[in-house]
């Protein structure tokens, strides 16, 4: 009877556990997009679900959307949100300096991948102190469409012009589940992973539930008022998009093969993931 209220008690604390993190609000983000070697992109996913991702989010750095880019096979992007940024030191040299399973994997994560310092620090662009819930910013099959806008000199404008005209814009469209984001711009603390931290960057990125409603909604977007469209050339300096594609489910679980496998992996690397 004891052992099984004693086992009755940990699911529940597991499950209160899991309901925390899953509330926890993420006021850093880190946009990562690697740049992998030809035809590894698979095997990488399979090392880093397998390996990868419920370490790091026992260590409160959780892994929130995992993505690929049309026509470009070899890219894997993804995000990963802290907390703040003292969680997000503490994580990084937990993960990357003590942890057993980085030590173990680390080589052959390190050996597929090209370029990993393509890399936006962010905040949200919320009231102050707060953040964006990690259930908000889960990805689950959506594409999220990410736009860069560099405001050189202009930043505070812009932003009063989104606050006040276009998300009111794209609310009237039914596009609503949009997230906007500035450079965070504290100190890198741990210089090992590099970072972009542009104090002139205003970032949105847009839910869309499937290909269809993204390019519909697009066009009603580019159809926006005269007005609006003027004064966003007039002070935004240039802007881009990344359109993430949603990583699919069979995709993500193709890890049982590789999970427990060690026998081809050496940790020679100190490089970070």
């Amino acid at each position: 009877m004891s052992a099984s209220l004693f086992t009755d008690g940990q699911s529940l604390d597991r499950a209160a556990t899991t309901k925390m993190k899953s509330d926890q609000n993420i006021t850093v983000l880190e946009l990562r997009n690697y740049r992998l070697k030809p035809k590894t992109v698979e095997r990488f996913r399979d090392l880093f679900n397998g390996q990868f991702v419920e370490p790091m989010n026992e260590l409160n750095g959780y892994t929130v959307g995992q993505f690929r880019i049309e026509n470009d096979e070899d890219r894997f992007i993804w995000m990963r949100g802290f907390a703040d940024m003292r969680t997000r030191f503490k994580f990084l040299n937990d993960f990357y300096l003590n942890s057993q399973v980085w030590k173990k994997y680390r080589s052959d994560a390190n050996s597929m991948i090209i370029n990993s310092d393509n890399v936006y620090l962010l905040r949200p662009l919320t009231d102050v102190g707060k953040g964006y819930s990690r259930e908000r910013l889960q990805n689950n099959g959506e594409i999220v469409v990410v736009d860069f806008y560099v405001c050189n000199s202009t930043l505070d404008q812009v932003i009063e012009l989104f606050r006040k005209q276009y998300l009111p814009f794209l609310e009237s469209l039914n596009v609503s589940d949009v997230t906007v984001w500035v450079s965070e711009m504290t100190e890198n603390d741990f210089p090992r992973l590099p970072v972009f931290q542009d104090k002139n960057l205003l970032v949105t990125m847009t839910r869309y539930k499937n290909e269809r409603e993204y390019r519909q909604k697009s066009k009603q977007i580019k159809m926006m008022p005269a007005k609006l469209d003027t004064t966003m050339q007039e002070l935004i300096t240039t802007s881009s998009l990344l359109e993430l594609y949603p990583v699919s489910h069979n995709q993500k679980n193709r890890t049982a093969k590789l999970k427990g496998d060690s026998s081809k992996l050496i940790a020679t690397s100190d490089n970070p993931l």
